[in-house]
């Protein structure tokens, strides 16, 4: 029997002619050991719109004209800057890892500096938090039940956050597969996740999980400064953080990235006490074994040494024990904007609130498989082309 998995979030924060002249530059990011680089942000030098690899370390870029400039920046690694000639062949780009240099050796006192830090990055979101950045965004869910994808959904949207968070958004285009199952998770609202769940809250309670930064940051959690990554004039702090053991409270534990001098914020990967968040139901002969849920959320810099959203990744896993045996369901989202304007598009932005499941909004959508496979931001690994294809033969995508 399947298990029917709610989140409830009420505890956190509630031109064809033009494209046809241009050139698309095909490529893949890779590390020194010849391993992916995924969500790498790639761009022109100096120009917008810029976009990301995927979890193959894959890239798209449309461009005007060549020869261009062509740059890579992902967060651990050296900026690379080269020069493009020619679209023929696909791109093979090899980041270096940053330089590290331990807290010891660069200050006296590394908790010290990482809470100052930590309140200097707070005071500068609190200072920003009503101000809107607008843009269009690409998500993608997956899910596996016990190894094999029995769920897929893609989705557009307009949307619009804040230091808070994403604050609303706009469905546009949307594609939903699903593969029948008798057991494992029916996950109705697991975006929620990616919009509700914040790395900054203006006015903490007890009644809410407790985030990294806030005016309460250094009262609720420990910080430590773990490293420092050093890349080309730019110095980024990496900090750990944990809720005090006399919080009282539920709260996010994992890792800050602040940069050194500004302290913008550049990354934030979370561990999500999920447990608390959860509310279960399950059928004769089912109960839970583990579950597990990570957040990482990306930034970019933005106007007078801020930062703006650029991307969300979740994954949870939860094992099931179904008649005596392990049910294991896997889910992941990702978030990512490909384009920011300068503001407001659409009629409106939809509340972001707990009640709004997106696959009740997808199943409202006309299947078009054109229109998908014209879209090269998708960016699709070849793994996950295979499972689409997989999911169009068996005439999933659109069905309930």
């Amino acid at each position: 029997m399947k298990a029917v998995l709610l989140l409830v979030l009420a505890v956190v924060l509630s031109g064809g002619q033009i494209l046809a002249q241009q050139l698309l530059l095909k490529g893949r990011v890779l590390d020194e050991r010849r391993q992916p680089v995924p969500y790498a942000n790639v761009g022109l030098v100096g120009a917008e719109p810029s976009t990301a690899t995927n979890e193959a370390g894959e890239f798209v870029l449309r461009v005007a004209q060549l020869p261009q400039q062509l740059t890579v920046v992902s967060l651990g690694y050296e900026p690379l800057v080269v020069t493009v000639a020619s679209a023929a062949a696909p791109l093979t780009l090899t980041l270096r890892t940053s330089a590290v240099a331990l807290p010891e050796v660069r200050v006296r006192n590394p908790t010290q500096l990482a809470n100052e830090l930590v309140q200097r990055a707070s005071a500068k979101l609190a200072r920003h938090r009503r101000q809107s950045v607008y843009g269009q965004a690409f998500y993608r869910q997956k899910q596996r039940h016990n190894g094999r994808y029995t769920e897929f959904v893609d989705a557009f949207y307009d949307v619009r956050s804040t230091p808070e968070g994403v604050s609303g958004w706009q469905l546009t285009q949307a594609r939903y597969g699903q593969v029948a199952e008798e057991t494992g998770v029916e996950m109705m609202n697991f975006s929620a996740a990616i919009r509700l769940i914040p790395v900054y809250d203006p006015k903490p309670s007890r009644r809410k999980v407790a985030v990294p930064l806030g005016p309460l940051a250094t009262r609720q959690f420990t910080f430590e400064l773990r490293e420092i990554l050093q890349s080309k004039g730019q110095e980024i702090a990496v900090i750990n953080f944990a809720p005090r053991p006399e919080l009282g409270q539920s709260g996010l534990s994992g890792t800050l990235y602040l940069d050194l001098k500004t302290a913008a914020l550049c990354r934030v990967e979370s561990r999500v006490p999920i447990a608390d968040l959860m509310s279960l139901q399950f059928g004769e002969g089912t109960s839970l074994d583990s579950q597990t849920m990570r957040l990482t959320t990306d930034f970019v810099p933005y106007q007078d040494s801020l930062s703006r959203l650029q991307a969300v990744r979740a994954e949870q896993r939860i094992v099931l024990r179904y008649q005596g045996r392990p049910d294991t369901t896997t889910v992941s989202g990702n978030l990512f904007f490909y384009n920011y304007t300068a503001g407001a598009t659409g009629k409106g932005y939809k509340a972001t609130g707990v009640n709004y499941h997106d696959l009740k909004q997808a199943s409202k959508q006309a299947y078009d498989p054109t229109f998908w496979r014209n879209r090269e931001i998708l960016r699709a690994s070849p793994a996950e082309e295979r499972v689409i294809r997989d999911l169009e033969q068996q005439k999933a995508f659109g069905t309930f």
